[in-house]
């Protein structure tokens, strides 16, 4: 029941936020035109038409529409907005140029800005510049000023334009290599702003050749309202830089959580091709009019726009969707690992699985919390920048979707790929990557910067510290979402706070065609919402199953569970292999075990026995692993029985070939050193079953072999093994090892430790302790191998008899 009140809140709030956003558009943006009642088609077609009043059509000719923007203007507007009134300046002749529509016509294969004809047009309609573009090579005569007064009158009354408005037209002529043009300014009386920004209208001469009229303006602090505009268009630029910058740090983790197995790639092609493929979409569906003002040289200008979008789509699009692809790896991998749940949903949606509850309820949040979002951006714009007379207009439009033939499909694809690109970055990599590191409070917070600066705003204002502002408050509504809730949430949020931001003024408009095209992109961004919606109350949630666990995760849980297995396996052989005491019956004793791997296949042991005797062994099961560990376990304890029970070495190795060749069904070849110690009468009876031969070494240094052959444990049914006995002196030292010593390579070469090097290091260090033996030995062969990880296990056991009585 808390349930679904709680969706019941967030569904009413989402109906809340829309009508507060669209009822209070306008007065945030109150530059922004009072009437949108001319589409992208209906200007198209005025524009065309006008263009007779100049001159005969372009047969098969090239038509660019596209939506202008003046920010430099605005921003001057805006200086003045508390002394002239916000209302005042946008009715002005100025305050029609901030948004127009712009249609130029280009005959066959024409270079970029080579066109025929130009128009602009209000948002209404009204036909603000119509031009002909005469070559500047092409010579005519010159033009009688007072003729062209006269030609330049009628031609403005014909396109409807009231002379009365105007004052006495002043000429001004420009001389070039081919002939002579002339420009008739004609000052407006209106002058909202006075003498401080003068403009009017002005018709044009190419020679004696009419070549239209445009509206003019001369802003004496332009340059200044540019360098203050700087800032802010260079912080723009570093965000499109930020993929750039980002990328080498996340494919860093990515490269070593992939080389360990930990994260998967499956899902992030999907990714990748989604952002890469909306990327090309939009750029097929916006080349043409994004690049109106592109020049490559010698490029016509179709294929300027078809090279440029190519540029866009394999250098910055590619960035975008591999950074996003990395971002979902990494981030996945360590979500899954903290927040499992978060990712439900967004995987219930990858694979097409609407009917549940998951996904109805975490989209109706997403959509609320996007509307939500969107309306509080707009009005903290508001608070901020009302006496400026709101944002900027041009901000509610990006680089690409609003030039579209259909913008509201365009802004959709544009938002689902930064959308995807900046959440996956933001919240699924940094989030987890940071609180996992900083704790929720800092990492939130360290996100929030970063994603403030590097990530695209919804909506920004006229400085940095306003830019700054607004990323900072979504960002970090998205950080609170994400932690709440899950990822499906705060993505839905991110992509509906998008484009309901920018998809209100198409909302707002008086022509049907702009309105489908504000609601088209916010009916695609809740699509999840709903299809899902009618399971919200339903019982029916998604539920990992097996086959729906990524394949990396399955190879994380099932390394995870070798590895529980090999610290289980480890840990009994650990119980199994004795700690010694530093002395026993009177005979010193040192030993180290290394093993190649969690679970070795060596085995020792110095077990005291009651008449004051040694049972000392050194074994080898071949390899290493747990197979090699299993039958060491198995031989290490039978050695203990039957040393407790009879230590004598005849029997010893009767008893062990025995248990090895029954129960080891692989023949893992095993090898042992056996010996019965009797320091009290200074000798020793001992044999090796194919184990390499242990050494004596006396008070002088001298280093001897006792040799003693016969075949490796579990090889034949019986094993003829013959006693040999060696006689001792006082101090002497026994040293006992296996071929994990002296089977040591050097890394990256084939040269092993080998015997020589063994013997020479025995007598340099025969005066030193037993312990200093063992760990000189060792330090050795770690000189020798280097960093290179051992290829089997070591084992070395070094014994020195009590000096004379």
């Amino acid at each position: 029941m808390r349930r679904g009140w709680g969706l019941a809140i967030w569904a009413l709030l989402g109906v809340v936020a829309l009508a507060l956003l669209l009822g209070t558009f306008r007065s945030t943006y109150r530059f922004f035109p009072e009437q949108w009642t001319v589409s992208r088609n209906e200007a198209t077609a005025i524009a065309l038409e006008r263009f007779r009043n100049l001159g005969e059509p372009v047969e098969d000719g090239l038509v660019v529409p596209v939506l202008l923007t003046n920010g430099t203007l605005e921003r001057s507007l805006a200086n003045h907005a508390d002394e002239t009134g916000v209302e005042a300046l946008r009715e002005s002749t100025l305050g029609r140029q901030l948004l127009l529509w712009q249609v130029a016509v280009y005959p066959p294969g024409a270079l970029s800005r080579e066109w025929t004809y130009r128009a602009r047009l209000s948002t209404t309609g009204e036909v603000e510049e119509l031009q002909m573009r005469v070559p500047p090579e092409e010579k005519l005569p010159d033009v009688d000023p007072r003729a062209a007064r006269e030609r330049g009158d009628a031609f403005l009354t014909a396109q409807g334009v009231d002379l009365a408005d105007f004052a006495e037209p002043v000429p001004r002529r420009t001389e070039t290599e081919t002939r002579a043009d002339l420009t008739l300014r004609y000052r407006a009386t209106e002058q909202v702003l006075g003498d401080e920004l003068p403009y009017g209208v002005e018709v044009t001469f190419a020679g004696d050749r009419l070549t239209g009229y445009r509206v003019w303006w001369d802003d004496p602090r332009e340059s200044e309202v540019q360098a203050s505009l700087q800032p802010v268009n260079l912080f723009g630029q570093l965000r499109l830089l930020a993929p750039f910058l980002v990328f080498p740090f996340v494919i860093v983790v990515f490269l070593r959580r992939y080389h360990a197995g930990e994260v998967g790639v499956r899902r992030s092609i999907h990714i990748f091709l989604v952002v890469f493929g909306a990327g090309a979409l939009l750029m097929v569906l916006t080349a043409l009019p994004t690049t109106e003002f592109v020049n490559f040289g010698f490029l016509s200008r179709r294929q300027t726009a078809w090279a440029w979008g190519f540029q866009i789509v394999v250098l910055w699009f590619s960035a975008l969707a591999l950074l996003a692809a990395v971002s979902w790896s990494v981030g996945e991998a360590a979500s899954r690992e903290r927040w499992p749940g978060k990712l439900a949903a967004f995987d219930a949606l990858f694979q097409g699985r609407f009917a549940n509850a998951t996904v109805a309820a975490s989209s109706l949040r997403g959509v609320a919390a996007g509307l939500t979002l969107a309306a509080g951006l707009v009005g903290l714009l508001a608070v901020l920048l009302g006496s400026l007379g709101g944002p900027p207009v041009g901000s509610l439009f990006g680089p690409w979707w609003e030039d579209a033939a259909w913008p509201g499909l365009t802004l959709f694809v544009a938002s689902l790929a930064f959308a995807l690109y900046g959440e996956l970055f933001a919240r699924l990599f940094l989030l987890t990557s940071l609180t996992a590191r900083f704790g929720n409070w800092i990492g939130g917070a360290l996100v929030v910067v970063l994603s403030s600066v590097l990530l695209w705003p919804f909506a920004s204002g006229y400085s940095i510290p306003s830019t700054l502002l607004m990323g900072a408050v979504g960002s970090t509504a998205l950080v609170c979402l994400f932690l709440r809730y899950d990822l499906l949430t705060v993505l839905l949020a991110a992509l509906v706070a998008m484009v309901a931001v920018s998809g209100a003024p198409f909302l707002l408009a008086g022509d049907p065609f702009l309105q489908l095209q504000g609601a088209l992109p916010l009916f695609l961004a809740a699509l999840p919402m709903l299809l899902s919606l009618r399971y919200v109350a339903s019982e029916r949630h998604f539920v990992y199953r097996w086959e729906d666990v990524p394949p990396h995760v399955r190879r994380i849980a099932e390394r995870e569970r070798q590895r529980v297995e090999l610290e289980t396996a480890r840990r009994i052989q650990s119980s199994i292999l004795p700690e010694l005491p530093d002395q026993l019956n009177g005979v010193q004793v040192a030993h180290a075990y290394l093993p190649a791997s969690e679970v070795g296949g060596d085995f020792y042991d110095v077990m005291a026995l009651e008449d004051g005797r040694l049972a000392v062994a050194v074994g080898d099961v071949a390899g290493h692993g747990v197979s090699s560990g299993l039958v060491m376990s198995m031989a290490k304890s039978a050695l203990a029985v039957q040393v407790t029970f009879n230590p004598d070495v005849a029997d010893v190795f009767r008893t062990l070939n025995r248990t090895v060749y029954q129960t080891a069904r692989r023949r893992l070849l095993t090898t042992l050193c056996y010996a019965v110690l009797d320091p009290r009468h200074q000798r020793m009876l001992y044999a090796s079953a194919g184990h390499l031969f242990p050494y004596r070494i006396d008070c002088d240094g001298k280093v001897e072999a006792l040799e003693s052959v016969s075949y490796p444990l579990g090889v034949r049914e019986d094993v003829a093994v013959i006693p040999k006995e060696a006689r001792l002196e006082a101090e002497d030292t026994l040293f006992l090892f296996s071929d994990g010593i002296v089977e040591a390579c050097r890394e990256g070469g084939d040269e092993q430790f080998g015997f020589d090097r063994l013997e020479d290091t025995l007598r340099r260090v025969a005066h030193f302790s037993v312990q200093r033996i063992r760990d000189e030995v060792l330090a050795e062969v770690d000189r020798f191998s280097g960093p290179a990880p051992r290829q089997d296990d070591q084992t070395v056991l070094v014994l020195r008899l009590p000096p004379a009585a």
